[in-house]
């Protein structure tokens, strides 16, 4: 049975997951790497790098498993990086074109850098309805240049 990583990314993200997390975990134990490990190394990516509404967290995250993928192991390994690159580069260029841009806040539709507590839970169902659709951008991706 093929892994169905956008359904799976989503699940995560409606139990409480940020994007971030959702998007690194479904794919990392393909690539070595404990989804636990990967839900704590992309926790702070979400909200747009810590919650200051930045570069998309599924993004971020994304790039993370291009890396894991593509991604070189030592310095001299030129070509290694040249091809980590031109994916990363075809990431986000390919998620700005589908989006219009790749800053939070922009994607969201407000300044979420300094909210907290009662007032960011209080925009959750936004989240909910904007997000999936750049979780599903990045991994659909993923999927095709994997």
């Amino acid at each position: 049975m093929v892994k169905d990583h956008v359904e799976e990314a989503l699940e995560l993200f409606r139990s409480g997951y940020h994007c971030s997390q959702a998007v690194l975990s479904v794919f990392a134990e393909e690539y070595g790497l404990p989804a636990e490990t990967a839900s704590k190394i992309a926790s702070g990516f979400g909200g747009g790098l810590a919650g200051y509404g930045r570069t998309c967290g599924a993004l971020t995250a994304a790039m993370i498993v291009v890396g894991l993928r593509y991604g070189n192991a030592n310095s001299a390994d030129r070509e290694a990086a040249a091809l980590c690159r031109e994916k990363t580069r075809g990431l986000i260029e390919n998620f700005e074109k589908t989006h219009g841009t790749s800053n939070c806040n922009e994607l969201v539709g407000f300044d979420r850098s300094h909210m907290e507590g009662a007032e960011l839970m209080e925009k959750l169902p936004h989240f909910h309805t904007v997000c999936p659709k750049f979780l599903e951008t990045v991994i659909i991706y993923l999927e095709e240049e994997l």
